[in-house]
């Protein structure tokens, strides 16, 4: 008896961009107790800290997707940065559906600015490149003197209220 073969098309192996098994949480701290090395990270993590991103690149993960984005603006982090050093691809600002339309386990791969599962598009965001972290870092430098401006003048408007 003659067995025929199965014809398989392009698996996600043979396609490029970086594959790993997603691993979500939309806490990075709870995230890094379950990774693996060659996890796809799929996190919710606004400015992106130093101590989150060691964790991660301790893990191996492959890839990190974040669902806000790594670097609001706000004030300088430096999470984004850990991870362009340790060479893992960070795409970010993916939307929080990113939750609803991918289920833990699933193989995906990360390619550019999407995300697949197998051929499917799961969700798209911002590539992040050392270039790219270089920049927001600057413009985040200069938030963060608007950030201090106001906070001293929330606190000496309350002083003055707690003084009259």
């Amino acid at each position: 008896m003659k067995l025929g073969t199965l014809r398989r098309g392009r698996t996600t192996e043979e396609l490029s961009g970086v594959v790993g098994v997603a691993r979500l949480d939309r806490r990075t701290k709870n995230l890094t107790k379950r990774l693996n090395p060659g996890d796809v990270a799929v996190i919710d993590h606004v400015d992106l800290d130093r101590v989150s991103a060691d964790a991660l690149v301790s893990c191996g993960v492959s890839a990190v997707v974040n669902a806000s984005p790594s670097i609001s603006g706000r004030y300088p982090n430096l999470g984004p940065g850990i991870l362009m050093q340790a060479g893992i691809p960070l795409l970010d600002s993916v939307g929080k559906e990113v939750f609803a339309g991918l289920r833990e386990g699933t193989k995906v791969r990360v390619d550019g600015d999407t995300v697949y599962a197998g051929t499917n598009t799961i969700a798209t965001g911002e590539k992040q490149t050392e270039s790219s972290v270089a920049a927001a870092m600057t413009e985040a430098k200069a938030g963060l003197s608007t950030q201090l401006e106001a906070f001293a003048a929330n606190t000496m408007e309350y002083m003055k209220r707690e003084r009259a």
